[in-house]
Order: structure tokens, then sequence, then C-alpha cells
């Protein structure tokens, strides 16, 4: 949860529409029974639900807004609160005795506030047999209970779930706002708050995790070099490159690695791309690297192989979130990067 100076709502980075939804059901008290929340990862929706419970319980609310100074707002900071609780997955999956437990828990009334609230974290790991446990929930819950699921797609919310929730969508915050709110809240330094801010594709969440984060900052840093190396053209090396890409120095899975590492790659050739077709004043993300970008550039004749790099970056990272081997796509796509 971010925490800044502001009051209540006013802690959370863009969303203005839902954020005015639930401030006027707050101060109305008159929420809806049911709410879905629709965003990327990063955008805010654990927060702001757990700040709507906050308004919704606090013992002296200013206009829709938690106080931040009463014994149910500091309780619910220190996540030290029964009547929210968040239920994340067990695994790869939010199991459906998880949801008999949610169901056999409502049952009982608040245990020091108004509101008993359950946000499921992630709603697109409850399988149909979790989902179709709780529907009577959502259709006839008790008074005093708010049910909130998170979605990051909304494929994977089943009709029948869509259809008893009020739907509230969360948009990728504008690049400028975010980075100003970056340095203001979280004392970012202004070259890092504008670089993480575009970086992260306007979600305030996954570039406040990056602030100050030296494991992130290094690995972009060996990324850059791997890129470096590719264009040598020598396949052994694309070989010992591809064993770069799945290394880690953290406790991220081997899958999460490649991930993150494709990610950073093709933030990099992107930016290759954008600077040999429009020059000078090519959108960057990397600004900082301009130095390397220009370098980098140098090596290519012209922008195909650029766009070809982008596009089998693209297809070896839906591979990945595939389940298909990440050697043998890693190893592929340095080849085929050694190639170009």
């Amino acid at each position: 949860m971010y925490v800044s100076e502001r009051m209540g709502f006013g802690n959370i980075i863009g969303q203005k529409l839902a954020k005015r939804v639930l401030v006027r059901a707050s101060r109305e008290q008159s929420p809806t029974h049911a709410y879905l929340f629709l965003g990327l990862r990063g955008t805010g929706k654990t927060t702001v639900a757990v700040e709507f419970g906050r308004a919704l319980n606090c013992l002296n609310p200013v206009d829709g807004n938690a106080c931040g100074e009463c014994a149910i707002c500091h309780a619910i900071e220190h996540e030290n609160f029964p009547d929210i609780r968040i239920w994340s997955p067990e695994g790869q999956n939010t199991k459906i005795d998880q949801m008999r437990e949610m169901r056999e828990m409502a049952k009982f009334a608040p245990n020091r506030g108004k509101w008993k609230i359950n946000i499921i974290e992630q709603g697109d790991t409850l399988n149909e047999e979790s989902a179709n446990c709780i529907l009577k929930l959502l259709e006839e819950p008790p008074d005093y209970l708010i049910n909130i699921l998170l979605f990051r797609n909304a494929v994977n919310a089943l009709p029948t779930i869509r259809s008893r929730c009020q739907l509230l969508r969360f948009t990728q915050v504008d690049a400028d706002e975010l980075a100003l709110r970056l340095v203001e809240d979280f004392g970012a330094a202004k070259e890092e708050a504008e670089f993480l801010a575009v970086y992260s594709q306007g979600c305030p969440g996954r570039a406040i995790e990056l602030i100050g984060n030296e494991s992130f900052f290094s690995r972009r840093d060996e990324i850059i070099r791997l890129a470096h190396d590719a264009s040598s053209g020598n396949p052994w090396l694309a070989l010992k490159l591809a064993g770069i890409l799945r290394s880690s120095n953290d406790d991220k899975s081997a899958r999460e690695t490649v991930i993150e590492s494709l990610d950073m790659l093709l933030v990099w050739y992107r930016d290759l791309l954008a600077a040999k077709l429009q020059g000078e004043g090519a959108a960057l993300v990397n600004m900082d690297k301009l130095d390397e970008i220009k370098l980098q550039c140098a090596r290519y004749p012209h922008a195909g192989p650029l766009a070809n790099a982008v596009d089998s970056i693209l297809f070896a990272k839906r591979a990945i979130l595939g389940n298909a081997s990440a050697p043998i796509t890693t190893e592929a796509l340095m080849m085929r990067l050694a190639a170009s």
C-alpha cells in the first residue's frame, strides 16, 4: 500500500473514475455488495480495495475518505483488522476450499467495524468450481458484507461472476503524473522517476516496487550488454547469452526470471528500433542510456533486423507464457538475434 501525506483515496495514484465512485459510496454508506475491479497488475486494485474498506469502517471519515488517525485506520494500515481479509492464491489457484471458508466466515457479523470485506486478490486464478462456489454469496450477501474481486483479464471472469458485480476499470496512469508522484511521495530522483513511469507502462505499483532497486537496474545493464554482444553475430556466444537471460541473483522463479529478462530486452530493442526510425526525436524508455542506444543503432544499416528482433522477442515471451521450454526458447531467440 502506498502512503503519502495525502488523505484517504488521495494517497492513490490515478484511477479518478474508480475513486469517485467509491468515495461517493463511502460517503453515503451505500456500497454495492459485489465489485469487480479490472485492470493490469500494478494499477492499484488491491490498494484501492483496502482503502475502500478503510473509508467505510473509519470512525471519523472526512467526506468519504478515511481519517487515517483513528484506531481502525491504524489497525488496517498495520494489517491487523479482522473485518478486511485478502484471499490470495494458494500456489497457482484460488482453491475451492478457500472459497468455502470465505462463504462460511461470511455468516458472522463484523468483529470491529461496520462492514466485513472480502478481497479476492487474483480472481483470474479462480477455476469454474471455485467461482461457482461463491455465486450465491455474491447474489445474496448479508447486509454487512462486501465482496471485491480483482481481475487482470476480463475473459477470465465468468459471465455469472460479471453479472453479479459492479465493474470498475483500472487504467494505466499518465507517465507525467506518475513520475511527479514518484518524486513527491516516494522520494525518487527525477530521472529515475521518469524512467520508471514509462518502463512500468503507467502501472504505479510496478514503478514503486522498482524505486531504488539496485538489483533491477543492475539486471537492466546486464541485458543491455547482452543485446550489444548479440549483435556480434557469433552463434556460439548466442548460446552463452541465452543462459544469461535465464540466470538470476534473487529469489524469483526460473519462469519469472525469463519473463522479466525478455521484458527488459523487448523494451531495449523497441528503443533501438524507435531511434533507428525516428532519430533524435524518438520517444525512448531508456533515455538515460542514450549514448549506448546510439552505439548499438550504428551496428544496424537499416531498421529491418531490429523490427525482426522485436517480433522474435514477443514470440519467445508468448511461448514461455504458454509453458514452452525456457532453455530451448531462449537459445532459439538468441540465435535469431545473433543472425539478424
